[in-house]
């Protein structure tokens, strides 16, 4: 009797180490899904990693490293640069690569694309493309066609060498007076989401801009714990 019981406790366990030693075919192998810890060699991508479709909540499962993608395929929370001499934080490019998405001259801090939050970097008048947009010198201060144009009224050059405002429909500067902003072309010393320059927005302490400056009806803006209704604080 105790021999028989031996031979089964001994037959549970070699069946349960088959199991789990990666021979074995339910699911638990490193060829696998499920558990598997360690990278895959047969180019298929990974489920629930970001190399491949997105899986159904599983972990990220590691794969052999890709630089330059901007994907994480080892799950060591980053992605491994295939170049970044100018230490601008955007990878230089690659053959083929879209020359929008890299940093298309990777010696000079100063010509990056926009990439996440880091913003493009500004175009100067210096023969480089500085913004990695696919054009050169197109801001309207490096164009003779913005010469003697307000600089507020535009902001790039057209490739026939028009000056223009790019967030405006047509071609051509704002009129007398008004900025080019990101809206288009908008009077600052009205406008109450562009009071005084592009992009300053009056708060709720204000209710109107004059003369380029938020104000609460004829008065002055509000402190900052009471609102401006109907031209008055309360």
């Amino acid at each position: 009797m105790r021999d028989a019981i031996r031979f089964v406790l001994s037959a549970t366990l070699v069946a349960f180490a088959v199991g789990c030693d990666g021979d074995g075919g339910d699911g638990m192998d490193g060829g696998g899904g499920g558990m598997d810890a360690g990278p895959r060699f047969d180019g298929s991508p990974p489920i629930g990693s970001d190399a491949g479709p997105p899986g159904t909540g599983d972990a990220c499962v590691p794969q052999i490293e890709i630089c330059g993608d901007r994907m994480d395929q080892n799950c060591d929370g980053r992605d491994t640069s295939c170049g970044d001499t100018d230490m601008d934080q955007v990878e230089a490019c690659r053959a083929g690569d879209d020359l929008t998405m890299c940093d298309c001259d990777d010696s000079r801090a100063d010509v990056r694309p926009p990439f996440g939050g880091l913003p493009g970097a500004p175009e100067l008048c210096d023969g480089v493309d500085n913004d990695c947009n696919g054009r050169i010198d197109e801001a309207a201060e490096c164009c003779s066609g913005c010469s003697g144009i307000d600089p507020l009224r535009a902001d790039v050059c057209t490739e026939a060498n028009e000056c223009d405002c790019s967030t405006e429909p047509g071609i051509g500067p704002c009129a007398e007076g008004m900025t080019c902003c990101a809206s288009g072309c908008v009077d600052t010393t009205s406008d109450f989401a562009n009071c005084g320059f592009c992009n300053s927005q009056c708060t709720d302490q204000a209710d109107r801009c004059t003369g380029s400056m938020c104000m609460c009806g004829t008065g002055p803006v509000c402190d900052f714990i009471t609102q401006c209704n109907a031209g008055s604080c309360g």
